[in-house]
């Protein structure tokens, strides 16, 4: 690939990223691998973690909406608040 091509490329995941991942569900998992780099977390406890952190964001109107847009091709509109609809985390 042609080194101009790079850059282009090597945005479309973080693109897509920021516009189709809930801004919750993105915290939460920014958190727990910074924590896991923190505290050290052994991989079943991170997959302990990971599976509550999911089992708290399904169900929610942000879940909703990502596959309201995804089935609809359409771009989605989150709802959620971080700094008002943040939840203590099971480790803290």
């Amino acid at each position: 690939m042609p080194v101009e091509g790079v850059q282009p490329v090597a945005l479309e995941v973080p693109r897509d990223i920021a516009n189709n991942v809930a801004p919750m569900s993105a915290a939460l998992s920014k958190r727990l691998l910074w924590d896991t780099a923190r505290y050290g977390f052994a991989p079943q406890q991170v997959a302990a973690y990971e599976t509550e952190l999911h089992h708290r964001v399904m169900g929610t109107v942000d879940a909703g909406e990502g596959v309201r847009a995804f089935l609809e091709h359409g771009d989605p509109e989150w709802v959620a608040d971080i700094s008002s609809d943040w939840k203590d985390l099971p480790w803290n």
